[in-house]
């Protein structure tokens, strides 16, 4: 059997009588595009946090590629492979959208941020920034500032900036946010050339993009994950119809 990418292993969160995460676990397979869906409040920024190292865990184990990263720092677990986007854009304004993946590029190689100046030059830094950007759909766009840029080119740059990093598990977290049909699409198109060639959690609000994208769903209510299966099982399951989705979604 296949060694999981990415396992959650009976994560469990409390934030005073808050219980965030309540026994979670899952296995994300190599290549899978996996969607967590959920109700505000269900635990899923608690889940990411702990995933990505910004959270510890009261209880539970986090393994990448079998490897308990539990206690690793976040700038460790990334240089391990683990990337993220964000819910709120994280980008850097002032520089072109180029640098920002540049920087990042500069991250996963070790170089100090004090010699960025020079850095502006170094094809070892813009050959990768140029082709996340192209695989991010901004090969256009690199020599424009990020605050030039729509919400929705900017959605696209964070990715490419996670994209840089060069992950073997690429956490996204919710990055429809705020778009537009058109420019969710454009994501969409993005997300489905990518599956395959990395391990993708994706939190996402936006069920159409879900549905169309996802190889497995999980539902998390109440820091538990009360199903999961395929798009037509998970579409099917009562108990998520009744925790989540609603007639009105699953029908659709």
């Amino acid at each position: 059997m296949k060694q999981a990418a990415l396992s959650l292993r009976e994560l469990r969160k409390s934030f005073g009588s808050l219980l965030a995460t309540n026994g979670l676990s899952l296995d994300l397979m190599p290549g899978e595009l996996h969607a967590i869906i959920g109700p505000n409040g269900a635990g899923k920024s608690t889940m990411i946090g702990q995933i990505t190292g910004e959270i510890r865990p009261d209880m539970g184990r986090v393994l990448m590629g079998g490897r308990d990263v539990t206690d690793w720092p976040v700038e460790r677990r990334a240089l391990h492979g683990l990337g993220r986007s964000f819910q709120i854009t994280q980008l850097v304004h002032g520089f072109t959208a180029e640098d920002n993946v540049a920087m990042a590029v500069q991250g996963r190689q070790g170089h100090s941020f004090r010699f960025w100046g020079n850095a502006r030059g170094d094809v070892r830094l813009r050959t990768p920034a140029r082709q996340a950007l192209a695989t991010a759909g901004l090969a256009g766009r690199a020599d424009t500032l990020v605050e030039d840029l729509s919400h929705g080119e900017m959605r696209q740059l964070e990715l490419a900036v996670a994209l840089a990093m060069n992950p073997s598990v690429l956490i996204l977290d919710e990055p429809m946010a705020g778009m537009g049909a058109a420019d969710s699409q454009q994501v969409v198109d993005i997300l489905r050339q990518l599956k395959g060639s990395v391990t993708i959690l994706l939190v996402e609000h936006d069920m159409d993009a879900v549905f169309a994208l996802a190889d497995r769903i999980s539902v998390l209510v109440a820091g538990r994950i009360v199903g999961s299966g395929t798009v037509d099982e998970v579409r099917n399951d009562t108990k998520v119809r009744e925790a989540y989705l609603g007639e009105e979604a699953v029908h659709a």
